[in-house]
């Protein structure tokens, strides 16, 4: 865990910029928000989340989409409940949905992303339950003290971005920026191995032995 302030000051000691010379505060907090602005594209089990929509009966257009979504995710990412079934919607080209659009009603499978509205097909006939689930959109940190989901779980990915990206852009020096792009992929792979093991279905074995209360 780490905030805005302490981010900055590692990259300044690891640039050799503790003092802030030749590279400025502002800089350095600009080239970080940019690193989250860069991975918060990439999907880890922190940056999601998840909205319990009522959905309109005879509208097909998706209602109080939450104001930070970058994209739904791309596996269950509007996911219907009728009863006691849950439907993953299948996401469906613009083009072919409006082909199939004839605005008939019925319990919806399908959806589309257009003018900003997630649009679904057939529209409901009655006020379905839907679980919507987004990668998030991160505004940018500003105080020393603020901090977010990826300073909190990635913050040595984000580090080492922000190294690479100033050695190549402001040092000028390919050589470190390569070295720090090394660092960052193997952080990157690493944080891809813990995104897998807690986003993957764990399964008991008959063979396992679970002790409790030692």
């Amino acid at each position: 865990m780490a905030t805005l302030e302490q981010i900055r000051n590692l990259v300044a000691r690891k640039s050799k910029d503790a003092d802030f010379t030749s590279l400025s505060a502002p800089l350095v907090d600009a080239e970080i928000n940019r690193s989250i602005r860069f991975y918060q594209n990439q999907q880890f089990w922190f940056n999601e989340s998840l909205e319990v929509i009522t959905l309109t009966a005879d509208n097909n257009v998706v209602p109080s989409i939450p104001a930070d979504v970058i994209t739904e995710l791309q596996v269950n990412g509007l996911t219907l409940i009728d009863a006691d079934q849950k439907i993953d919607l299948q996401k469906m080209a613009t083009n072919l949905f409006i082909g199939r659009n004839n605005n008939q009603t019925g319990r919806p499978y399908a959806y589309t992303f257009r003018n900003g509205q997630y649009l679904l097909l057939p529209t409901p006939q009655q006020a379905y339950t839907l679980e919507f689930r987004w990668l998030k959109k991160y505004s940018d940190l500003v105080a020393g003290a603020d901090n977010n989901d990826f300073t909190n779980n990635a913050e040595d990915l984000i580090m080492l971005h922000t190294l690479k990206n100033i050695y190549a852009e402001d040092k000028e020096d390919s050589e470190r920026s390569a070295f720090y792009q090394s660092l960052e992929e193997l952080e990157f792979k690493a944080l891809q191995k813990r995104n897998d093991q807690r986003l993957s279905t764990g399964e008991l074995s008959i063979n396992t032995i679970l002790t409790i209360g030692v």
